[in-house]
């Protein structure tokens, strides 16, 4: 029996490598994979930081489409769009602001997230188990690059197509206004004012039992009448009521000396052009013809449409950093801070955008110039926080006496 028992550990004791080797080889595999996967840490951060990006984002965009949508009452009351296609175009407009909120949203989220864990010491548990402000970076990493890239894809190829049916979406909603403008049996003020035009019946495009006040600028009073009439807008945008077997009164208020003339057809401008946007149309084109396109203009348009994703990937280099509060420190000090930072980054990216399409600056340097500056600013953060370790202090010339002495 022990003889058996002592010649089985011999062919165990022969075989230990055989055995023993595999073990060493999954060992090696388990950490290759925790050191490429997320930890739990990693995963907590990540977690609280897009939950707070959601709910940043929603708010962010409900108070921008809020204000998109107050001006939409207002162009419908002035009947300049049609009503049915107010909500149509809030929805549209909702995917272009929301890549324009995206950085800011981001920026909040992680000052937030990592603020709170700052003020409620959660930050100095994890750094006194070894996870401590520059671990930081992996999870906001982790959390950037794919935020990034989703936004660079609605940026480069949806937003474009979204903004070529808004376009024709409120180009019908402007010929829809031409009906839906005048309401019958009521007075309605154009032209802040100038004109008050009277609607008696209207019948689909032709209005019946018109009457116009005008004031003109000499002080004059004209009212013109007319049996029918209708609407006629000219391809700039201005507006005219056309009226046919008419007459106008004109004369100065208390006086007596009226003129009264009858036509056959009078035409009345009641509301002037909207101001031409030709820059809104380089919004439509895709992003293939913007890449192979030479003019500034274009230019900014594909640079401006990849400024979103970069600032997310520039703002993961600075925010954690500046999000690292002091327990007895103010609780939104640092949030107001990040945002004037991030309020100079916008207002610079406007200012080079507008360089770039007037052919100020040169494609090349492009908006590029701007984000140059604030990654050299997340670099400065990352070199003050250097130079306060235990590392860097090795060469200051105060450490170099206490040595001597």
């Amino acid at each position: 029996m022990l003889d058996s028992w002592g010649g089985a550990n011999s062919d165990q004791i022969a075989n230990s490598d055989e055995f023993s080797q595999k073990p060493c080889l999954l060992t090696v595999a388990r950490r290759r994979v925790s050191a490429n996967m997320p930890s739990i840490i990693d995963r907590y951060l990540i977690r609280e930081i897009a939950l707070t990006l959601l709910a940043t984002a929603l708010v962010l965009l409900a108070m921008v489409l809020s204000h998109r949508l107050a001006g939409y009452f207002s162009k419908a009351a002035s009947g300049l769009l049609a009503r049915d296609s107010i909500f149509v175009l809030v929805g549209l407009q909702a995917g272009y602001f929301l890549v324009m909120l995206v950085p800011l949203a981001f920026l909040l989220s992680v000052m937030l997230t990592l603020g709170r864990l700052y003020r409620d010491h959660e930050m100095a548990a994890l750094a006194a188990c070894g996870y401590g402000p520059l671990a930081v970076y992996r999870a906001v990493l982790l959390l950037a690059m794919p935020l990034a890239l989703v936004t660079a894809g609605l940026s480069l190829f949806l937003v474009p197509a979204i903004m070529d049916y808004q376009f024709e979406v409120l180009a019908k909603a402007r010929k829809e206004a031409e009906v839906s403008m005048f309401v019958p049996g009521t007075f309605r003020e154009m032209l802040n004012g100038r004109h008050v035009v009277y609607i008696g019946a209207m019948d689909e495009r032709e209005l019946r039992n018109v009457f116009i006040q005008t004031r003109e600028s000499n002080g004059d009073l004209s009212v013109t009448t007319g049996d029918k009439g209708h609407q006629r807008i000219d391809q700039d945008g201005s507006r005219y009521v056309v009226l046919d077997h008419g007459y106008r009164y004109r004369g100065i208020p208390g006086h007596g000396n009226y003129e009264i003339l009858r036509f056959e057809r009078a035409t009345t401008q009641v509301d002037t052009a909207p101001p031409r946007q030709e820059w809104q149309h380089r919004e439509t084109l895709p992003t293939p013809q913007l890449l192979r396109s030479g003019d500034p203009d274009q230019a900014a348009e594909l640079q401006m449409r990849l400024n979103s994703p970069i600032q997310v990937l520039v703002i993961a280099l600075w925010a954690p950093l500046l999000a690292r509060a002091r327990p007895r420190e103010g609780r939104y000090g640092r949030i107001v801070a990040a945002v004037l930072i991030q309020a100079i980054y916008f207002n610079l990216i406007g200012a080079g955008e507008s360089w770039l399409s007037h052919g100020v600056v040169g494609i090349g340097l492009g908006l590029w110039w701007v984000h140059g500056l604030f990654l050299l600013f997340g670099l400065g953060l990352l070199l003050h926080y250097f130079a306060g370790s235990r590392g860097v202090r090795l060469f200051h010339p105060a450490t170099w006496r206490t040595n001597r002495a």
